[in-house]
């Protein structure tokens, strides 16, 4: 859907689109845009409690925020089919990453294709909540490995919660680029580079369809800002939540699945203590069918669009 088709304005249009129209970059129901408030400092991120809804809109209501914009049909049908509505997502998101003390790493390839994976090629990590009896370690030991900067643990257990590891990097300061034959060695034609993602994605959008992959690992900052939220309960868990959700609604499931295996190995840190209920809110914000949010609502229109969805792929 080209993009300029969106800027029409109507008593119809669905703010989330002008909001996140960067041709439009409209206002909210307070006058800000987004670039303001992604261009916010942390505490002021912290401190203000009516942005989240409207940079991270649902199907459902807020019960915190009357004037929130909700996704209805059209808004998630923009959004899927629109590059540069899902970049303007993503910068908000990674915004947030920051916020929390993560940062998104991709590889840009050139060789890559301008084509999305179907489902059938998509590869589903492990799940990092298993609905399973907690079982203790026999011998009461706990996991020691914790993840610092760009290491990756081992895959842990913390009481019924499974962490899957997000895939190993190694700084480009410390990687190894002496060939072990200099005489044959060549260099690659088409090299990947590493990149880390900021949230200004300006002229990213030429090489959208070339980010082969991402993760999300703890950013320099982690130490900063994790105590701000890495606790037993505390609302920016809402939030979270709230995000993991909008990306896999609005069609970012990568984001939103590299976002939540990130939090896994965040809980699994035997030296944080974040409870096991909000791990099962954010478990069910991305693996509950796309109709049901995490409480247990279902969105008829949103099940609606899923049932025409599948029917239309047994035709495939």
């Amino acid at each position: 859907m080209a993009l300029r088709s969106l800027t029409g304005r109507s008593s119809r249009q669905p703010s989330i689109l002008d909001f996140y129209n960067p041709l439009i970059e409209g206002a909210d129901a307070h006058g800000r845009t987004r670039e303001q408030i992604i261009g916010w400092d942390d505490d002021r991120l912290e401190q203000c409690h009516d942005y989240i809804q409207v940079l991270f809109p649902l199907p459902e209501s807020s019960m915190f925020s009357y004037n929130a914009p909700q996704i209805n049909s059209n808004t998630l049908k923009a959004f899927r089919s629109n590059i540069e509505l899902q970049m303007t997502l993503t910068s908000a998101f990674v915004r947030m990453l920051a916020f929390y003390g993560f940062e998104a790493r991709v590889n840009i390839d050139p060789n890559a294709v301008e084509e999305e994976d179907s489902e059938d090629e998509r590869v589903q990590p492990q799940d990092a909540w298993k609905g399973k009896e907690k079982a203790g370690d026999a011998s009461g030991s706990e996991p020691s490995s914790t993840l610092s900067g760009t290491q990756s643990p081992c895959i842990e257990q913390k009481g019924n919660i499974i962490a899957v590891p997000a895939p190993k990097t190694t700084p480009l300061t410390q990687r190894n680029t002496e060939p072990a034959d200099k005489s044959s060695a060549q260099p690659p034609e088409n090299p990947i580079t590493p990149t880390t993602l900021s949230p200004n994605l300006s002229g990213l959008g030429d090489i959208w369809y070339s980010i082969s992959t991402l993760h999300i690992v703890r950013g320099p900052n982690f130490k900063t800002r994790s105590p701000n939220w890495c606790v037993r309960m505390d609302h920016n868990h809402l939030r979270i939540t709230r995000i993991l959700r909008c990306l896999r609604v609005l069609g970012l499931e990568k984001q939103s699945e590299e976002f939540y295996k990130a939090l896994g190995e965040v809980f699994n840190d035997p030296e944080i203590h974040i409870g096991e209920r909000s791990m099962e809110f954010w478990t069910r914000a991305v693996r509950e069918p796309l109709y049901v949010a995490p409480d247990g609502k279902v969105c008829k229109w949103l099940k609606r669009w899923e049932e025409e969805r599948h029917a239309l792929d047994d035709e495939y």
